[in-house]
């Protein structure tokens, strides 16, 4: 892991991500279509903007490394998880979205959603879901409360009461109070993804051919 202090001169020097706006967002298009699994059309705008936080994490990561890592902790899971249970998340966002409208900040969040299946330390970047990073992690945020952030097991909403930057950007740690809104227990779930993934790992119609070695290992490409 490199330096906090270095990460912006490597990341120009190596031609990183261009900052939020600039430049062309990915499209969704066939010219973007990433994987095809099972009939289930994943494209390379869906995982890049999970790709720039990681660009943070491990610059020194190659690019195949942080795109399977997307795809294997996030992106797969959660379109797998969408096709499946659809009503029950439904009813999830539903729940997550009555505690977002009565909890305005941090200590509230905390509060009010000590009922339901929450949880207050000091995170990490890589400790959390990808997109939870992305809002506890932000400056401009502490302290406000998230809108129902979607991750593979359901729905959470979080906060972060303060930040304590690190020598590393990876170290970096936030006081987080986070209530899900899950669908499965944690056994429960990693029981059902790995059924998933062996039902599906042969079920796969195509594959970008510049990303092939970015795939999953226990996917079988064509």
């Amino acid at each position: 892991m490199l330096p906090r202090c270095l990460l912006p001169l490597l990341l120009g020097a190596c031609g990183g991500p261009a900052p939020d706006g600039a430049g062309p967002a990915p499209g969704s298009g066939p010219a973007d279509r990433l994987l095809c699994i099972d009939g289930i059309d994943i494209g390379l705008g869906e995982v890049e903007q999970h790709v720039r936080l990681l660009d943070e994490i491990g610059p020194e990561w190659s690019r195949r490394t942080k795109i399977r890592r997307v795809l294997d902790e996030f992106t797969i899971p959660l379109r797998l998880a969408q096709r499946t249970f659809p009503e029950r998340r439904r009813q999830l966002l539903e729940l997550a979205r009555n505690l977002r409208e009565v909890a305005a900040n941090a200590i509230e969040l905390e509060a009010k959603g000590a009922q339901f299946l929450h949880e207050r330390k000091r995170v990490t970047r890589r400790s959390v879901e990808l997109p939870v990073a992305r809002f506890l992690f932000d400056e401009q945020t502490t302290g406000a409360v998230s809108d129902p952030i979607e991750v593979p097991r359901g729905f959470i909403v979080a906060a972060a009461f303060d930040l304590v930057p690190a020598a590393l950007v990876i170290d970096d740690q936030a006081d987080a109070v986070q209530v899900g809104f899950l669908s499965h227990s944690t056994g429960d779930w990693a029981t059902w993804l790995d059924v998933e993934k062996r039902r599906v790992a042969g079920k796969v119609t195509y594959v970008h051919p510049d990303h092939r070695e970015a795939m999953p290992e226990w996917i079988v490409l064509p």
